[in-house]
């Protein structure tokens, strides 16, 4: 019973650090660039996003999320809750999620005049 509980709280332990999803839920052979106006910039743990509205070839709107390394790494680079304003035009830069979600795993986010927002996204 006592190797029993062991294994049960072993579990519990490792099944949060096994759930944080990585780079495993997009496809990282297939790097794609939205372009759109931000509705949402979350400068927060664990990771920060940035929300979009994207408008597609047929003048329909998409609603697309990017998601960046931690805001902690972000900092270090260049990056702060000011980088992004609501309703600025930006360019997201990733990997699509494999779901066919719209959302991606950002390796850069480009501003209104077509230059990289802060050093880089820490991905690396």
């Amino acid at each position: 019973m006592k190797q029993l509980t062991v294994l049960l709280v072993l579990i519990g332990i490792a099944a949060p650090v096994f759930a944080h999803h990585g780079a495993a839920a997009y496809d990282n052979a297939k790097m794609v660039s939205i372009k759109g106006v931000v509705t949402e910039y979350n400068f927060v743990n664990p990771h920060v996003e940035i929300f979009i509205d994207s408008k597609t070839a047929s003048g329909e709107i998409e609603k697309w999320q990017g998601e960046l390394n931690s805001p902690n790494l972000l900092s270090h680079r260049g990056w702060s809750r000011a980088t992004i304003k609501t309703g600025e035009e930006v360019t997201l830069v990733g990997y699509p999620a494999k779901s066919g979600a719209k959302s991606l795993r950002l390796e850069k986010v480009l501003g209104p005049d077509g230059k990289p927002l802060g050093e880089d996204n820490g991905s690396e």
